[in-house]
């Protein structure tokens, strides 16, 4: 399997379930070619991509404690955000 299927099916099963950690998210969107920023407000942080205009960006939410889950549409939205640039993103993890 490429490694962008493999990527989006790990951010599919995220999706289904309520326990992905942050650490976990974000590494798989790492993965992806994503770039994590902190916003300054805790817990708060946007993934970048370099085939992505700047206003585009999706965000999402770590909680305020170490070892917080990621909510379940925080992931979907991502999920989907992928999903619609699949083409770009493919193309940037060659």
């Amino acid at each position: 399997m490429a490694k962008f299927e493999e990527l989006y099916n790990k951010l599919g099963s995220f999706s289904k379930g309520a326990n992905t950690s942050c650490k976990e998210f974000t590494a798989v969107l790492e993965e992806l070619g994503f770039q994590i920023v902190d916003c300054g407000s805790a817990g708060h942080k946007i993934a970048k991509h370099p085939i992505v205009d700047w206003k585009e960006y999706p965000d999402f939410d770590c909680g305020h404690n170490k070892g917080a889950k990621v909510k379940p549409n925080y992931i979907k939205k991502l999920y989907k955000f992928v999903k619609q640039n699949e083409e770009g993103i493919k193309e940037h993890l060659k």
